[in-house]
């Protein structure tokens, strides 16, 4: 039975944890794997928002798999960290807006995925955590690096230091996850109303827009400054960008046409 799994419905592509023997604990073949449904629905042109879900009932991910780990010696252990690295970076570079929708625990490698993608939706139930130091170890496909960036020194050291859980709503308060719902019925329908959202919107903007924040993320602020003023320039060179101002002044809804799987097959 395949553990991750790929379909696209309503102009999303969804790729489904799911790994009934051991709650979604990841191995680096399951990397491989995401990181394949990510390329693929990256280049697919009836994919505007790609969501990173579990097949499971509460839970998305337990972590990385102990059973893979604890033979490992150092030459594995940086192989695996590796490949988790590779998809932690494929996440942040493809163009499309990926989304983890998240319902239950996601502790370690899930976790990791979730701070790399762009939208966290989650369950008012769901539990956050980098359980490896009661494993010995320590985040490995940076989850530390991740989360320092996104919020303060002290409180990813208190997690990282104690293996403690944090709850859904403590992370929307720190603006990590961006929406909480209820119960999975919901979530379901916040998933679906922000995916069609995003088919309104300008997927050659919005591939534009993550490419420069990711990049103004890691430089100065000067370079981040030049890095925005250089895409803002690029987006006048589109013909969404002369669709959506004339749909502005028209006061029309825009009809967007632009797509980066154009640009980049090129």
């Amino acid at each position: 039975m395949k553990s991750i799994k790929g379909k696209i419905y309503d102009k999303a592509g969804f790729i489904t944890i799911s790994n009934t023997e051991n709650n979604n604990a990841l191995c680096s073949e399951e990397f491989k794997k995401i990181k394949y449904f990510l390329l693929k629905f990256n280049a697919d042109k009836n994919v505007d928002l790609i969501v990173i879900e579990s097949g499971l009932d509460n839970c998305f991910s337990s972590g990385s798999n102990i059973e893979e780990l604890k033979d490992c010696d150092e030459a594995r252990a940086k192989v695996f960290a590796a490949t988790g690295q590779d998809l932690i970076r494929t996440i942040r570079n493809i163009k499309k807006t990926v989304l983890c929708k998240i319902n239950g625990i996601c502790y370690g490698a899930g976790f990791e995925i979730a701070l790399s993608s762009d939208i966290i939706f989650a369950t008012e139930n769901s539990l956050f955590g980098f359980p490896e130091v009661n494993q010995g170890i320590i985040p490995g496909l940076g989850g530390t690096i991740l989360f320092t960036r996104k919020i303060y020194e002290t409180f990813v050291k208190y997690l990282v230091f104690t293996g403690s859980s944090v709850s859904a709503k403590e992370l929307f308060d720190k603006g990590i996850v961006n929406k909480v719902c209820k119960d999975v019925e919901e979530l379901d329908d916040r998933v679906r109303d922000f995916s069609n959202l995003i088919s309104k919107r300008s997927v050659f903007a919005l591939g534009l827009a993550k490419e420069t924040i990711n990049a103004g993320l890691e430089t100065d602020l000067d370079k981040a400054l030049l890095i925005e003023q250089n895409a803002f320039t690029v987006a006048f060179s589109s013909n969404d960008k002369r669709e959506g101002m004339t749909a502005f002044i028209e006061k029309r809804k825009p009809v967007f046409t632009d797509r980066w799987e154009d640009i980049e097959d090129l």
